[in-house]
């Protein structure tokens, strides 16, 4: 395992997750689908945080595994890395909604929004990655 790969992975997702954060802020206030629950400042911070830890995932999986997905080009590997994790949260949250329905309930769309949302992080990851590549050579 190419460890300097890894860690190239983790910090480009960590990066492309804190800019995805923000872009989910915008979307949201655009759409209106996710109530905002705190000041713009807090939801700012929090936004970064989780887009930093959900990037850094993707991050990590591009590079451990990105090689070995079907498709040959970049971007349609982090798309559907970033789709295919987002869907086992939102397994998740399926799981939760059935122990505390008045909680946490499927909403449709919440579900769509976090879908595309999960395309945009792909796109941005893609994005910084060929950065990276130009910047390496």
């Amino acid at each position: 395992m190419d460890h300097g790969n890894l860690k190239k992975g983790i910090c480009l997702g960590i990066l492309s997750g804190i800019v995805w954060g923000w872009v989910s802020i915008l979307v949201n206030y655009i759409t209106g689908i996710f109530p905002f629950e705190e000041s713009l400042l807090r939801e700012v911070i929090t936004f970064s945080f989780g887009g930093a830890v959900f990037g850094m995932v993707i991050g990590g999986f591009m590079s451990l595994i990105g090689d070995r997905l079907p498709f040959k080009s970049l971007l349609p590997n982090a798309i559907f890395i970033s789709m295919a994790v987002w869907l086992v949260l939102r397994m998740g949250g399926l799981l939760l909604s059935y122990n505390n329905p008045a909680r946490f309930h499927p909403d449709a769309a919440q579900t769509l929004q976090g879908f595309m949302l999960a395309i945009v992080l792909g796109l941005i990851l893609t994005t910084f990655w060929n950065i990276g590549k130009k910047r390496d050579s």
